[in-house]
């Protein structure tokens, strides 16, 4: 299972903000923060659409072989930022 460190280090990587992920994954701000920091382990559907969301921004998360319930890692193949989160910085710069 991916977890919040992934989803963090996977954030971070690319550049976006908690609230930035949240409004293109279309989950709550504070979800994610909560995720992020081990406060709360989202459901099952809230944590799909966090990984869809980073995956289609080139996203792969790193599992251990060993013990699929185990997030080791991630690694970034063609990053590219969410098309919502382009258009809100455009938004905000004019």
């Amino acid at each position: 299972m991916v977890n919040g460190r992934q989803i963090s280090a996977a954030r971070v990587w690319l550049g976006i903000s908690q609230s930035e992920l949240a409004k293109a994954s279309k989950v709550a701000t504070r979800t994610v923060a909560l995720f992020e920091t081990g406060g709360r382990v989202p459901h099952d559907r809230t944590l799909k659409a966090l990984v869809d969301c980073l995956e289609g921004m080139g996203v792969e998360f790193l599992m251990d072989e060993d013990n699929a319930d185990v997030g080791v890692g991630i690694r970034i193949r063609s990053p590219k930022v969410h098309p919502d989160i382009l258009s809100a910085r455009k938004q905000r710069t004019e």
